[in-house]
């Protein structure tokens, strides 16, 4: 959820993420007065290249809506996940209903990995005709001309409606899906269509005024005299609706020429061949290429020829494989494997339009491995251009874990919590020396306790024969992160981590640096001054090489000091090192971080894989001192209130029906809400949510579940009427030495007749978590 195991099935309140079925819906939305779908993540900038191919993820799963609209999450060990954000830069949410507004939970997942998220206008269907003139006119007795122009044949109504939603809800854009002509009267359709074009022209430059950086990508279905014909290309038929909107999305029937020529085409009109999204189905369909495995050929040939892809039904991988395979499945589909790993090859499918092009020139080998979307697409650095903050958290798992206390033993999901992944091939760690004796592994797993979330990144080592292993020490090195983190001004790395397998193994972390000098500063005057404090028989410091970006051949090796500190619960450990600011006339850019751990052969005893090591915390935040991390803003939540209160009998059930129960037990039901005041001091933040706890007299604190935002709905809480709960609200922010935190105490137990009354009582406390 994470939360406890309560009666959600049963509270028709729950909070649930939507779409709008007509265009009567979209015509009566306001915005709600509940903040449970705004998102609270921002959509976190990261270095991009502008001439770079985008990678466009279209999510059509059984439908939409299913275990992703619920909020505070499920009682699922697993959901399916996207874990290759880094290759992506844009993900749509689709669903078969008008207006499919993402789900709060994506949004927040995609805004925290530096990806844009887009919402769904469709119509589809002959019948829905009259959908798509109510769409261009507007309602009736709305004046369609109020900016001052009486002979336009369009209505701004739901243009706006939809800039409205984008901005309400926080996302970031819509794919315009039209699939159903116009009523061939009183105005013939081609008029309709210009008309049509008219529209989304100012609907996309209404949502670049609303919402700077946002997208309005138009799928290539409708052509200008109106009529549904897929292209599968740009051609003269569809180009008004690309030249009106931020670009299109290619149908998926189209010839390996077709990229090549249609970039030539844009490139005429002063346009990037980068707006042109070509499709791939995974499902296949007709798709060039295949789809399913052989999805990365349409977006190997797109890359090529300077063009962008789009991939949709990327949960094939969880629809057909099944949730048991999800992972194994998933990761072929995007870093490839040996022939050995994929299934047996099912039938083709084909459409009757069209067969399947596929490139059978294309090798499918590479470096001994079939290809996957990774090996056609650029990694992007993480979000975050002088921070950066995970948790290695996949957003489910068996158990919930804060700073390393378990707070709940149930399977859980909630996509809110999904930290930044490793964009680097953390599954592949680098062994020295190398022994055909030993093997070590790196994964993200769920079994092994997490410090916040469910996951943590966990290395493995294991004998692969009962031949004695040497007494030999290896350092197995595992690549994390690319990033393009600014660290001139001076920065504190932190990272949280502790060792499963012997009290004497050795986890450090090491980064590279890139050194850029200015006209007036050197190379040699940088390293002459940026002398940090260091030491070479420290065993466990924090490992730094500087290149210089003039010269890659010229690079220094430092050992930077770290301090150790027990931390939460758990046995885990806290490291900080302190990386100093670069003198005036240098800037220092943090570009690749990986975890090294020192390991002796002979703790690997027998054959069964020894977990070693878990990391379960790093961040690298602006600052060098200590006071950095302790300098936080006041948590300020005020005017907590309770709504939709509702207290149940709840009926005893008793093998022995000759026993009474002292009291009677009551099931409660409330919404709580409240608001946070705090005053953003800092540039950077680690992820807010809110902690939900409760507490009977004289007993512990235990946990409800968190929160993205100020409410919460609490769905089936026991209590008898002598105990009447507190319930706590706890923002976590970054460590702090004490939180401001609201609690609620009733003073008057809640029954099957009247609603529970609460006086507010502030305190401060401090955290025993």
């Amino acid at each position: 959820m994470p939360s406890s195991q309560l009666l959600q099935d049963q509270d028709k309140l729950l909070p649930v993420s939507f779409a709008l079925e007509s265009i009567n819906e979209l015509r009566d939305w306001t915005p709600e007065a509940t903040e449970y779908n705004i998102p609270n993540v921002p959509l976190q900038p990261r270095a991009k290249d502008p001439l770079k191919p985008r990678l466009l993820l279209t999510h059509d799963m059984a439908g939409g809506y299913k275990e992703d609209k619920s909020i505070q999450g499920n009682a699922y060990s697993d959901i399916y996940h996207i874990q290759y954000w880094h290759l992506t830069d844009i993900f749509v949410y689709f669903s078969h209903k008008r207006v499919s507004i993402p789900p709060v939970n994506w949004t927040n997942a995609c805004h925290r990995n530096g990806v844009k998220c887009l919402g769904t206008f469709l119509v589809e269907g002959s019948n829905q005709m009259h959908e798509m003139e109510a769409l261009l006119q507007g309602p009736p007795l709305v004046n369609g001309s109020d900016d001052g122009d009486p002979m336009r044949l369009w209505s701004p109504f739901y243009a706006d409606k939809l800039v409205a939603i984008a901005k309400h809800y926080g996302f970031d854009g819509w794919l315009f899906n039209i699939e159903c002509e116009f009523f061939p009267f009183p105005t013939n359709p081609r008029t309709k269509a210009e008309e049509l074009a008219k529209f989304l022209h100012y609907l996309t430059e209404k949502m670049h005024q609303e919402i700077p950086g946002s997208q309005v990508i138009w799928y290539d279905s409708m052509t200008q005299d109106g009529d549904i014909d897929w292209q599968n290309n740009l051609t003269v038929k569809n180009e008004l609706f690309f030249q009106n909107t931020d670009g299109i999305f290619i149908n998926y029937w189209w010839k390996k020429e077709y990229p090549e020529s249609a970039r030539q085409m844009v490139e005429k009109q002063g346009r990037a061949g980068i707006d042109l999204y070509f499709g791939t189905d995974v499902w296949g369909r007709g798709t060039f290429g295949g789809g399913g495995f052989q999805s990365y050929k349409g977006v190997k040939v797109a890359s090529n020829a300077q063009a962008s892809s789009a991939l949709f039904g990327m949960a094939w991988t969880y629809e057909h494989f099944g949730k048991a395979d999800f992972e194994k499945m998933d990761h072929l589909f995007w870093c490839g494997g040996d022939y050995s790993d994929y299934p047996p090859p099912s039938p083709k499918m084909t459409d009757k339009k069209t067969e399947i092009e596929i490139d059978d020139s294309e090798d499918e080998m590479l470096h001994g491995h079939r290809k996957g979307i990774s090996d056609t697409v650029t990694v992007h650095s993480v979000p975050g251009l002088d921070w950066f903050v995970t948790s290695f958290d996949r957003g489910f798992g068996n158990r919930f874990y804060y700073r390393g206390k378990r707070f709940i033993s149930q399977p859980w999901s909630h996509l809110s919590h999904q930290a930044v992944l490793p964009n680097l091939d953390y599954r592949d760690p680098h062994i020295y020396p190398i022994d055909k004796n030993t093997k070590f592994s790196s994964s993200l797993e769920s079994n092994y306790g997490a410090f916040t979330g469910g996951t943590s990144l966990i290395i493995r080592g294991q004998r692969t024969s009962h031949r004695e292993s040497r007494d030999t020490e290896f350092d197995v090195t595992v690549p994390l992160y690319k990033l393009s983190v600014d660290a001139s001004k001076g920065c504190t790395l932190k990272y949280i981590y502790r060792t499963l397998l012997t009290e004497d193994v050795k986890l450090t972390m090491s980064c590279d640096f890139l050194l850029k000098t200015s006209a007036h500063a050197t190379s040699t005057d940088f390293f002459s001054s940026w002398q940090p404090e260091s030491s070479l028989d420290q065993e466990d410091g924090f490992r730094a090489t500087i290149t210089t970006a003039d010269d890659a051949s010229e690079s220094r090796c430092f050992l930077l000091p770290a301090t150790e500190q027990a931390t939460g619960e758990n046995e885990w450990i806290t490291k900080t090192i302190h990386i100093p600011a670069a003198p005036v006339g240098n800037a220092i850019f943090i570009n690749k971080i990986g975890v090294s751990v020192t390991v002796n052969a002979a703790s690997l005893v027998g054959l069964t894989p020894h977990v070693i090591a878990s990391l379960g915390y790093l961040s690298i935040i602006p600052g060098t001192t200590a006071d950095s991390l302790t300098q936080m803003n006041e948590t300020k939540l005020i005017d907590l209130a309770w709504t939709d209160q509702e207290a149940v009998a709840k009926i005893p059930v008793q093998e022995d029906m000759s026993e009474i129960l002292p009291e009677e037990v009551y099931v409660y039901y409330g919404s709580l809400n409240w608001k946070d005041v705090t005053k953003d001091t800092h540039d950077w933040k680690e992820t807010e949510f809110y902690i939900i706890s409760y507490q009977f007299e004289n007993c512990d604190i235990s946990f409800l579940g968190t929160s993205f935002c100020c409410q919460y709905r609490i769905s089936g809480l026991e209590y008898v009427l002598s105990r009447a709960p507190q319930i706590i609200v706890e923002a976590i922010h970054p460590p702090q030495d004490e939180d401001l935190i609201w609690q609620r105490r009733g003073t008057e137990s809640p029954n099957t007749n009247e609603a529970n009354h609460f006086q507010p009582q502030k305190r401060r406390f401090a955290p025993t978590i």
